[in-house]
């Protein structure tokens, strides 16, 4: 009969036999596990699909970043322009090649707003659609640079045939293209509208209208600055009453001419005039219609003269006013003076209307610059003063030219008396 020692070891051993079972048991089912590394090995499969997304964000930002690069570059150069150029006209002309180069445009046009506030006038245009054309006035509300002024707006057309108020003039016909339009403003209203078009459909991208869009407060603060500069040159230049050029663009043109006559020989020829009796016309009735009158005497010596080629008008200062007649002999130029006289006696001035038994004239002194005798300008200016007193001595409201060793005409006896 076993005793108790052997009974517990027979006990225990099945104990100890099943231990081992158990942890074969345990080991035998990992097979069952065995499918985690398949999952792993899926996952793994799956990973390429993520360099695919980074390389599609990576294509996306490049894009992004070119175009930030060529604003960048576009806002560089127009911004270069506008430091150096002071005329408006070639001021835009430079920008609009600028962006050219960016956005696919074929034609160009850029209108300005009238003074009066009415409408917008024509400042800038081409491309073949305008070539050999001449753009008119076009006013608030009508066509699409007539809408954009109205409202200050951007106008996007992928296809302008489809847009109703498109077409500008009644005689327009309506064709497929593309345009974008934007306003040019100030900080308080619209002074412009600049607008590019293609004549295939579909030719702008949305990106191009951000870019114009962007861009245009700073071709309006340009345009602005170099309109600026142009007046204020104008004001230095040109006499504010009568329109004019006044003296001192007459000594610079004077100093050309001189210049001129040296170097090629070529004879010019220059008038003094001034009004007769200008004093008493302010003594009856008053500077501000003497000032009326010197202010009408401006528009009719463009008007008698040949402004468009050879002569330049002058106000020398006061009740005077100088022609300075380029390429043109003494005669030739008698010519030109006798017809003005002419004119001026004719034209119906307001104090001839207001006072019908009062008369407007002016008398003229001629000089010229002619042959191998070289003079100064002093010289030149005196030698017509002098033309110029013996008129008015004469009689008044005559021309006379000056001639060789012709001096000062001597004072009249009601002269005499205002002297002391």
């Amino acid at each position: 009969m076993p005793n108790k020692k052997q009974r517990s070891s027979r006990l225990r051993k099945p104990a100890k036999s099943k231990k081992p079972a158990e942890k074969t048991a345990t080991r035998k089912k990992r097979p069952a596990s065995a499918k985690k590394p398949e999952a792993k090995a899926a996952t793994r499969i799956k990973k390429p699909a993520a360099p695919l997304k980074t390389r599609r964000a990576k294509r996306d930002y490049r894009a992004l970043f070119h175009r930030k690069l060529t604003e960048n570059h576009l806002f560089y150069e127009v911004g270069r322009i506008i430091a150096s150029e002071t005329e408006p006209f070639d001021l835009i002309k430079k920008i609009v090649a600028v962006i050219n180069k960016e956005v696919p445009f074929e034609d160009a046009t850029v209108y300005t707003v009238k003074k009066d506030m009415t409408g917008l006038e024509p400042f800038f245009y081409g491309g073949p659609l305008f070539k050999n054309a001449t753009l008119d006035t076009i006013f608030y509300d009508i066509g699409a640079p007539g809408t954009i002024a109205a409202t200050g707006e951007p106008i996007f057309l992928q296809d302008a045939a489809l847009y109703e108020g498109f077409l500008q003039y009644p005689e327009e016909v309506r064709k497929p293209g593309s345009y974008v339009g934007i306003a040019l403003k100030n900080e308080s209203r619209v002074i412009g509208v600049m607008s590019f078009s293609h004549g295939e459909p579909r030719a702008f991208q949305v990106e191009d209208l951000d870019t114009i869009r962007t861009l245009s407060p700073l071709i309006s603060a340009g345009f602005e600055k170099a309109e600026l500069f142009r007046k204020t040159l104008e004001l230095s230049r040109i006499d504010e009453l009568t329109g004019l050029l006044n003296y001192r663009v007459l000594m610079e043109k004077l100093a050309e001419e001189v210049r001129r006559k040296i170097r090629t020989g070529r004879e010019f020829a220059f008038v003094m005039i001034d009004i007769d009796d200008f004093k008493r016309v302010n003594d009856r009735y008053g500077h501000l219609e003497g000032s009326r009158l010197i202010a009408q005497m401006g528009p009719l010596l463009r008007t008698a003269c040949r402004t468009d080629s050879t002569d330049i008008c002058f106000r020398y200062g006061g009740e005077e006013f100088s022609i300075l007649l380029t390429e043109t002999t003494m005669e030739e130029a008698r010519a030109v003076a006798e017809r003005l006289r002419q004119s001026v006696e004719e034209y119906p001035f307001t104090v001839k209307v207001n006072h019908p038994q009062d008369t407007v004239t002016v008398s003229l002194g001629v000089s010229s610059m002619a042959g191998d005798k070289q003079k100064s300008i002093m010289e030149l200016i005196n030698e017509a003063d002098i033309a110029l007193y013996h008129a008015k001595a004469a009689g008044k409201n005559r021309v006379i030219c000056y001639s060789e060793g012709c001096g000062m005409p001597a004072a009249s006896s009601a002269e005499r008396k205002g002297l002391p």
